[in-house]
């Protein structure tokens, strides 16, 4: 039953999720193609370009979420010269090319820009293309050209089925970073009761969220509970109530074990904190769930054992949301399966992803877990 039960997820999931990234000229990317699955764990040394393919859906989240998205995204950045490989005088333009799985077809956004004034970036062509499946020529809708903004959002309308779907899968995939868990912290203080329709990318909400389980899914929020205490041996349950001085403000508080005095969110370590915010993330209901979740070292400052955990949640998360994580454990990739991994690699100044082929592991693998595999640089991905 259970075996049935994970087959028809991952078919439901098979109908949605980005099939496919292309990249030209994108930070350390020359020219790649990368084929994604339904769980996407990838692993290389410091300055292989993990980040910089995981800080692509932080630009899509910015691009599609308000304006000027993409202008201050480029700015946030350090301006053009820092986003095309090895500088716009060596590569004076950039594309990305994202297809989606959709239920009857593939759906691709394209996106090329330019260097410009003030070291800036502009499209120099936008598009939706969907090839419908069965059919031989996509319907392709063409957004134009010279603009500094995405012009996606203003192409949508309701009679428009291509540029309406584009748009809610590219606003669907989302970038996830729990690192600032310093006193000064948003996930520390209270948040607002009103934010309850998904975990934002910093968890600032989490108690807001975790009310929201506690009364709408009660089951999930048992699970979380039990979770937490597997990672934190005082922790005993959470106190989710609205402040007494504002009724639309809520504290992340919590009880340890043998005790009834409340503690609060600035008496968690941090990594006690980022672990509670990641097994809320992925313990979502289907319905509050992106289409995809990239989380980059989700594993920082999380005790060896978490990871087991940490990793349990995210294979059982894939059944119904895609996931990309980029990580430099090898106990945290000891947990995964060869299909799941990606290498990061740099050759001559340019990153290559490639999957693993348990094939060709075997013999390696009869004597060694993955992580040690990759610990002594078989595969590649090591620091030299």
């Amino acid at each position: 039953m259970k075996l049935q039960q994970n087959v028809e997820a991952h078919q439901k999931l098979d109908m949605q999720y980005l099939k496919r990234i292309k990249l030209t000229n994108w930070k350390s990317v020359q020219n790649q193609t990368i084929e994604l699955k339904h769980l996407n764990v990838i692993v290389g040394a410091n300055g292989a370009g993990k980040s910089n393919l995981i800080s692509l859906f932080k630009m899509l989240n910015e691009m599609f979420a308000h304006e000027p998205g993409f202008r201050n995204y480029v700015g946030k950045s350090g301006g053009a010269d820092s986003l095309l490989h090895l500088g716009k005088k060596n590569s004076p333009t950039a594309e990305m090319e994202l297809t989606f799985q959709a239920e009857n077809g593939l759906t691709t956004y394209f996106a090329s820009w330019a260097a410009a004034a003030g070291d800036s970036l502009i499209f120099t062509n936008e598009r939706i293309e969907f090839l419908r499946d069965g059919f031989s020529s996509p319907v392709v809708k063409e957004l134009g050209a010279g603009h500094t903004e995405s012009n996606l959002i203003d192409a949508v309308t309701d009679d428009d089925i291509t540029c309406k779907v584009a748009l809610q899968f590219l606003r669907r995939c989302r970038l996830f970073h729990f690192h600032d868990t310093s006193e000064n912290a948003s996930v520390r203080h209270s948040s607002d009761l009103r934010h309850d329709r998904f975990l934002f990318p910093n968890a600032d909400n989490l108690a807001t969220i975790l009310l929201l389980f506690q009364k709408r899914y009660p089951a999930l929020f048992n699970r979380v509970t039990q979770t937490v205490r597997q990672m934190i041996p005082a922790f005993h349950s959470f106190l989710l109530e609205p402040s007494r001085l504002d009724h639309n403000r809520i504290d992340l508080r919590w009880f340890q074990r043998g005790s009834d005095y409340e503690l609060g969110a600035h008496q968690l370590s941090d990594g006690s904190i980022r672990f509670m915010a990641l097994a809320t993330l992925l313990s979502q209901p289907e319905e509050m769930l992106p289409l995809l979740i990239a989380l980059d070292e989700p594993e920082l400052g999380l005790h060896p054992s978490a990871l087991e955990i940490l990793a349990g949640l995210a294979k059982a998360a894939s059944n119904d949301c895609q996931l990309i994580l980029a990580t430099q454990s090898p106990v945290f990739l000891d947990h995964f399966s060869p299909e799941d991994v990606l290498i990061a690699d740099m050759h001559e100044g340019r990153s290559k992803f490639e999957r693993l082929d348990e094939g060709q592991l075997s013999g390696w693998l009869e004597q060694y877990s993955l992580g040690e595999v990759w610990e002594k640089n078989v595969v590649g991905g090591g620091p030299y």
